[in-house]
């Protein structure tokens, strides 16, 4: 029985191979991180900020969908007050990009104008995820 399930997890692992190509490495080409809560964006952000602070050269993306891309309009302010549009434009400066997803823009009538200074759009924030893990070998990472 043991060797049957060891075979059946190694098919599994194969059947990935070969559907999605090589598998992660080690030292991947960047990493995203995926908001879809804007409450949990303050800790997102200073998640984002450390690690760019300890891997200042790593490419860093930031997609934002569902009710995530609220904390992304420009005014927007978390729980105390504080407005994010500081925290992620200082990000932006340094290097980090944030995508907000368009069909949640469109699904809560937020255009592109109202976001952050920096901020760009996709037309499928999901899909810019899974684009970015399999055809430029990102890391992700949900706060």
């Amino acid at each position: 029985m043991k060797n049957f399930v060891r075979f059946r997890q190694l098919s599994a692992a194969l059947l990935l191979l070969l559907t999605f190509g090589q598998p992660a490495t080690a030292n991947p080409a960047g990493v995203v991180y995926h908001i879809d809560d804007a409450s949990r964006a303050t800790q997102a952000l200073r998640n984002v900020t450390n690690h760019h602070k300890a891997y200042p050269d790593l490419p860093i993306t930031v997609v934002a969908l569902a009710h995530g891309v609220e904390f992304l309009v420009d005014g927007a302010k978390d729980q105390r007050g504080n407005s994010y549009s500081a925290m992620v434009e200082t990000l932006v400066m340094a290097g980090v990009s944030f995508l907000a997803c368009e069909n949640t823009m469109n699904a809560l009538g937020i255009a592109a104008d109202e976001l952050s200074l920096g901020v760009e759009t996709v037309p499928s924030g999901v899909a810019e995820i899974g684009r970015l893990q399999l055809e430029e070998g990102y890391a992700y990472i949900k706060p």
